[in-house]
């Protein structure tokens, strides 16, 4: 069965993409199946190129005629790349420094409790409202109007949804070594495939000109690996070494 195309990223479109000598194309494949790559997990495969070398796009796009479940098959859809910095995982800073991100969010609570204290007691009565849309657009208005909280790791540390490079989350599993195994170095996330785009605790991360309330939003992709987040990795040394995989 032909391998399902997941994703096609250009290096002029992702500054920190880096591929082998000459080649500024990578292409995503894996099999619609969990259980047919290594350790039975789901097969992903690398494919890197020069696009000045690739021809007409095929039509129709091969697929597999069956899929293990629905969720390892995307949704197609344009990517609209945006460069983004994010932090390491907490758990992985230091002593000092995890004591000082605690402080500065029990600071900015104390903050909000203060700005509470001085506007006082909400002793406006309960409106009333003519049909339910009033009722929802008055609510959308207040749920506006109301202070985000700001929390080092859901607005600072990792950016959800899909992304190249960046830092990994460790929410699941406790920190453990992804070295290449063909020279032992230390290998990066490449791509992190993730269920949600906005992981619904916060909306920093959020484009702006998106609505955060549209399911096509969230989720547009449709996909879900592990337990919601896959991993690939690879070697910085040589792209070509066997990549890896870790889930969360």
């Amino acid at each position: 069965m032909p391998l399902l195309a997941v994703a096609q990223l250009h290096t002029r479109d992702v500054p920190d993409l880096v591929g082998p000598d000459g080649c500024d194309l990578l292409q995503v494949f894996w099999c619609p199946f969990e259980a047919h790559g290594p350790d039975r997990t789901i097969e992903v495969a690398l494919t890197w190129r020069r696009a000045e070398d690739v021809g007409t796009v095929r039509t129709p796009q091969p697929e597999p005629p069956v899929a293990g479940r629905v969720e390892f098959v995307p949704t197609p859809c344009v990517l609209h790349p945006e460069q983004v910095v994010e932090h390491q995982y907490l758990g992985l800073l230091g002593d000092d420094l995890q004591e000082q991100i605690a402080e500065w969010e029990e600071s900015l609570l104390d903050d909000e409790d203060a700005d509470d204290t001085e506007d006082g007691p909400d002793s406006t009565a309960p409106a009333s409202y003519a049909t339910y849309e009033e009722y929802e657009a008055a609510t959308a208005a207040a749920r506006a109007a109301e202070p985000d909280e700001i929390d080092y790791m859901s607005d600072l540390s990792l950016a959800p949804g899909w992304k190249v490079g960046g830092y990994a989350s460790r929410h699941l599993t406790d920190p453990a070594p992804v070295d290449c195994p063909r020279c032992a170095t230390s290998m990066p996330p490449l791509l992190t495939v993730h269920t949600w785009e906005c992981d619904g605790a916060s909306r920093s991360w959020l484009p702006l000109e998106d609505d955060a309330d549209d399911p096509g939003v969230i989720d547009p992709v449709g996909i879900y690996l592990g337990r919601g987040q896959m991993r690939i990795h690879t070697c910085p040394t040589d792209p070509t070494h066997p990549h890896r995989l870790t889930f969360q």
